[in-house]
């Protein structure tokens, strides 16, 4: 099973909120922005089991990293988390016209964070 979570957030303490309670069970790649982060995929792609994704972020927005993510064809590859404290409908309705089905809401649990993770895995390898 692959265990890398790419973690996609510009907040250092966000990042590492996530990495550790994830870090148990997973090794963490950590990217500031959605630049970084596809920088980081182009060579790992094959070994991520998941990307937890802020939307927003400087310099490439998650919206935008998306974009890019799902024109390289990416999005059949590997799922997509999209982590916020965002309760805006309109931010939701944008990521599921993005492909996104799953959502961590800021402030979040482990359990529940666990618990999304591992079902956007399983959901995914039965595609």
């Amino acid at each position: 099973m692959l265990k890398k979570i790419l973690v996609v957030d510009d907040d250092d303490v966000c990042r590492d909120l996530l990495a550790e309670i994830l870090e148990v069970e997973y090794e963490i790649v950590p990217a500031k922005n959605g630049a970084e982060a596809l920088g980081l995929l182009s060579f790992q792609l094959g070994k991520v089991a998941a990307v937890l994704l802020d939307i927003m972020m400087p310099q490439m927005n998650g919206y935008d990293f998306l974009k890019v993510f799902n024109e390289k064809g990416w999005d059949k590859k590997v799922p997509v988390i999209v982590v916020t404290a965002s309760d805006d409908e309109e931010t939701f309705e944008k990521c599921r016209e993005l492909g996104i089905k799953f959502f961590i809401r800021k402030p979040y649990t482990f359990k529940e964070a666990s618990g999304v993770i591992e079902s956007a895995i399983k959901s995914f390898k039965k595609k």
